[in-house]
């Protein structure tokens, strides 16, 4: 073959490519450059042989200037990409909850950078849990299969020799261009999402790794490249400072709301106190007999508790758990212990059972009044 052919065939082969990668939305990939760099240094070596004829210096000129076709069409995917990267950032800042946030950032990932497939999972101690895959609806015909694999729970050990694990320790996102031979992925995974190659990076909060965002382009002509890195690294940063104060806004909102309430139940003692009838001292006849005027036992137990507190406490003689008042009146656990405290002290105890048994005797002597 001669070299205007080879030049000819090889010009088509990187040609075939940029169509793809600009269909697919994706850089030029490394293998692509190294043929580049292997032509110049053909040419370098040819030129100066004899027998060269215009057709040859026209097909390398073509080459030449399909590389810069190349470096541009990389140029400008990198301007676009940080655009609609910014653009699915803005709207994932707009999301409701944290919880929704996290739902929705593997399909805003995927459409910003032109992955087939985002996967979100979670890291807990020593351990990396798979949650999420948000594949394009043609891209994944086994996503089943990885559903599954999510479903049941399975929680994969942070090895020492794992990326995850290097990720945890240097919260830098990774490359992985061979993931069935790379000793560093986790085989059982590799197997079920099928992926060739993949892009990861860090979820950290508070200088801590909560969690990965994992990205690939299966069933794709384009190869995974540096500069998916670069796009999963930049979302991963981003999302984790969204992620982060989302979630400090849902704790404050949370305490406001805690703190709303037991000011209610203050300002409802408060009243209570001052609305509470006055009575006259005991006359010494009344003392001798041991009687106190003053209101009835109904009466006492009415003022002396909130009315949240008589919920609390009626739940409580019925034999029910915090956790069980808590579902029953709609309130955290911590609401729940701090009723129960207020209980114990208004009631001059030291337990719960004693809290009970003076409700029911204080019950008893309601009914009793009530008879009488």
């Amino acid at each position: 073959m001669s070299s205007a052919t080879e030049a000819h065939s090889d010009l088509e082969r990187l040609r075939s490519h940029r169509r793809h990668a600009r269909r697919e939305r994706a850089f030029i990939a490394r293998f692509v450059w190294a043929v580049f760099d292997e032509l110049e240094q053909r040419n370098r070596e040819t030129a100066a042989e004899p027998g060269w004829s215009r057709k040859d210096l026209e097909h390398w000129a073509e080459i030449a200037e399909e590389r810069r076709a190349a470096r541009a069409h990389d140029l400008e995917l990198r301007r676009t990409t940080d655009a609609t990267l910014a653009a699915a950032l803005d709207r994932l800042a707009s999301a409701p909850s944290s919880g929704e946030m996290s739902r929705r950032a593997p399909a805003e990932l995927r459409e910003a950078c032109g992955f087939t497939r985002v996967m979100i999972s979670s890291a807990r101690g020593s351990r990396w849990l798979p949650d999420t895959i948000r594949p394009e609806d043609y891209a994944d015909p086994d996503a089943d299969e990885f559903d599954r694999f999510a479903r049941e729970g399975n929680e994969i050990p942070l090895a020492r020799s794992m990326l995850e694990t290097e990720m945890v320790r240097h919260r830098k996102a990774v490359i992985v261009e061979h993931a069935e031979t790379d000793p560093r992925t986790y085989k059982p995974l590799v197997r079920v999402t099928q992926s060739r190659s993949y892009v990861a990076a860090p979820i950290t909060t508070n200088r801590r790794v909560i969690g990965f965002l994992h990205a690939d382009r299966l069933r794709q002509h384009s190869h995974i490249t540096v500069g998916d890195l670069h796009s999963i690294d930049r979302f991963a940063a981003e999302f984790s400072v969204l992620f982060e104060s989302a979630v400090l806004r849902e704790r404050i909102d949370g305490q406001r709301a805690r703190v709303g309430e037991l000011l209610g139940e203050v300002t409802a003692g408060l009243a209570a106190l001052a609305d509470e009838p006055l009575a006259l001292p005991a006359t010494a006849q009344e003392r001798a007999r041991g009687e106190e005027p003053g209101p009835s036992a109904a009466q006492r137990t009415a003022d002396l508790l909130s009315r949240r507190e008589q919920e609390v406490l009626t739940l409580l003689a019925a034999g029910a758990t915090n956790r069980a008042i808590a579902q029953e009146l709609v309130l955290s656990s911590e609401t729940v212990k701090s009723h129960v405290s207020k209980i114990l002290r208004k009631l001059r105890v030291a337990t719960r059972s004693e809290a009970v048994a003076k409700y029911l005797q204080l019950r008893e002597r309601e009914t009793r009044e009530a008879v009488s």
